[in-house]
């Protein structure tokens, strides 16, 4: 076993996703980490005082890692274009990385703390509907938006779709989101 400077707070992160991706969260423990990394159990207690923040921290990693991917998939485009980029991007990374997806969301706050990531993909969900018109406010649009895409994941997940392929799902119910948008707008005052 190696001496605990041997390692870092990103390695024992790197390692911890690595093992959930692959064995799934029920298999996370500090045992089987430190096994994985050649070092002993005490020394990611250095790091992480004990295995809940652990996944709190691997939980935030998840967010920047979506966070990443939403803008990358976002790019130059704006309005509806945009906003069907990170639905495909926010589906897409909770079908190839479900454990991630599902630690991340059951610690969208720990102990009524925000980490970081789910703060700045708050933000990001906010910049989708900012040119969005109608009598709503931004941040009722951003958690709709949010919730229809968490929903449909979890139907997914639940393989409740009957069958029909998601992308396709989420292009009618972003039509209809939107579609609903510009009928309020044609509405007379």
């Amino acid at each position: 076993m190696s001496y605990p400077k041997k390692t870092s707070r990103e390695t024992i992160l790197e390692a911890a996703i690595g093992l959930i991706e692959a064995q799934g969260l029920d298999q996370l423990s500090m045992r089987t980490l430190a096994a994985q990394l050649g070092v002993t159990p005490n020394a990611l207690y250095r790091y992480f005082a004990s295995k809940g923040e652990l996944e709190v921290a691997v939980a935030d990693e998840a967010g920047r890692v979506l966070l990443t991917a939403m803008q990358k998939a976002v790019g130059q485009k704006v309005g509806l274009d945009a906003i069907r980029a990170v639905a495909r991007t926010y589906l897409k990374f909770a079908r190839q990385q479900p454990a991630l997806y599902a630690l991340k969301m059951r610690y969208c706050k720990d102990e009524n703390e925000e980490p970081d990531s789910h703060k700045q993909l708050w933000a990001a969900m906010l910049a989708l509907v900012d040119g969005l018109q109608g009598p709503w406010q931004a941040e009722d649009l951003a958690m709709n938006l949010w919730a229809y895409l968490h929903g449909l994941v979890e139907l997914d997940r639940a393989e409740l779709l009957g069958g029909r392929k998601p992308e396709a799902i989420i292009d009618i119910g972003l039509d209809l989101f939107l579609a609903g948008l510009m009928a309020t707008q044609a509405r007379p005052a």
